[in-house]
């Protein structure tokens, strides 16, 4: 079990979202965000199940993950 963990989520056709893998810190989170993005289009995000909160990331059309600026 990790002490902090993020959720990488996909949309599925109808919204609803689907558990890809579970990581242990937001830098890995990105990594693998943006391998999967990179194999099949599509909605992805980060979840952080601590704070129930999606991590504010956003994807270009390239398939590359960025932090938001807040």
């Amino acid at each position: 079990m990790f002490l902090s963990s993020f959720d990488i989520l996909r949309k599925d056709r109808r919204g609803k979202p689907i558990l890809l893998a579970v990581v242990g810190d937001l830098e890995a989170a990105c990594f693998r965000l943006r391998q999967f993005a990179s194999l099949v289009s599509g909605e992805y995000f980060v979840f952080d199940p601590r704070s129930h909160q999606i991590v504010p990331l956003w994807t270009t059309p390239s398939g590359r993950s960025h932090e938001r600026e807040t």
